[in-house]
């Protein structure tokens, strides 16, 4: 068995991983087609995973658009000496044109509804769309749906269990309550047009006075929140959620992660994405919120006593457990199925 995935963001790295690794275990080859963005490259070597750097990032919709190009003809030249069985992505924009010029299946998993001119591009030519039940946009009807989310591929409790010894390396005494900030770059091609916070500085000076704060920032963290700034090896990051008492957010993935972890995640953003709102909904275990100011009162409730937030928490978490699949095993399920029938 020989796979490519191309991943465009750390969580696509991920999100591939349990099926990577149980690929090689039996001798299979893989190979991670990779972008430098964020801390996507750092986890890569982490997991020892073998990879290619295609491209940087493009900056606003004319650096995507030359960024795809250059991507698709750098991806078609490896494909065709790789030899891959499929290709796999997460939202498709490159796997899709490339698998028709090379006639190697694509297979495409995305969650985003708001990236829909995207979408309008990739799902009519991908070989298999795979979407979440909670996916609100429009699909054709051969997607292939599944009652799970895409964190729970790396996050369910079958493959991942916290490590309490993430405070002491992120800086953080034993049992000290704290809330994880994430601010994102907008640079994102499904970010374009949307926003969060309206004053992060004044935000997390704020929510400082009121829990120890850790900042981690797509592209650095502002220059009066730096001593702020969190250091930690970015394959820890989910300990490090799976210990906070509380997340606030302008980034998706790790409202998600932090929220199918049973920590109180509060997601601002003035866009709606169906499984983050399936998370709020369906289990209480996320705010959905537009701007900082809405999302105080939801701080404050969760502040107001810590332990049973917690404990409110874990029952939501083990309500949604029981209710959605273990992702990553189902992903590779499918592949066997498809590449071993």
């Amino acid at each position: 068995m020989r796979l490519i995935f191309d991943v465009l963001h750390p969580a696509h790295v991920h999100f591939f991983r349990p099926l990577a690794q149980e690929v090689l275990k039996d001798g299979g080859e893989v190979l991670f087609t990779a972008r430098e963005k964020d801390v996507t490259l750092d986890l890569l070597r982490s997991y020892g995973l073998p990879y290619e750097v295609l491209t940087g990032i493009g900056g606003g919709m004319v650096g995507l658009a030359r960024e795809l190009v250059i991507r698709c003809a750098r991806l078609t030249w490896r494909v065709k000496r790789f030899r891959p069985d499929l290709l796999l992505g997460i939202m498709g924009p490159v796997i899709a044109p490339v698998s028709r010029v090379t006639r190697v299946p694509s297979w495409v998993f995305y969650d985003t509804e708001t990236a829909a001119l995207t979408n309008r591009f990739v799902y009519p030519i991908c070989h298999r769309l795979y979407l979440p039940g909670s996916y609100r946009g429009t699909a054709p009807e051969r997607a292939i749906r599944y009652p799970g989310y895409h964190e729970l591929a790396y996050l369910h409790p079958s493959r991942f269990t916290a490590d309490p010894a993430v405070r002491e390396e992120a800086g953080l005494g034993s049992k000290e309550p704290f809330a994880v900030v994430r601010l994102v770059s907008w640079e994102a091609s499904h970010d374009l047009g949307d926003s969060g916070f309206s004053d992060p500085v004044a935000f997390v000076t704020w929510l400082s006075s009121q829990i120890r704060v850790v900042i981690s920032g797509e592209r650095g963290v502002p220059e009066p929140l730096q001593h702020l700034a969190l250091k930690l090896a970015p394959e820890r990051m989910h300990h490090l959620l799976a210990a906070a008492d509380l997340y606030v957010g302008e980034g998706a993935t790790m409202a998600a992660e932090a929220a199918v972890l049973g920590t109180p995640a509060i997601f601002v953003h003035s866009a709606r994405l169906g499984y983050m709102l399936d998370l709020e909904e369906e289990f209480s275990l996320l705010w959905n919120m537009n701007g900082e100011q809405q999302a105080r009162p939801a701080i404050e409730a969760c502040l107001r006593d810590l332990e049973v937030t917690r404990k409110s928490f874990e029952r939501r978490r083990e309500a949604m457990l029981a209710e959605r699949i273990d992702v990553g095993q189902f992903l590779i399920r499918e592949v066997h199925g498809a590449l071993k029938s």
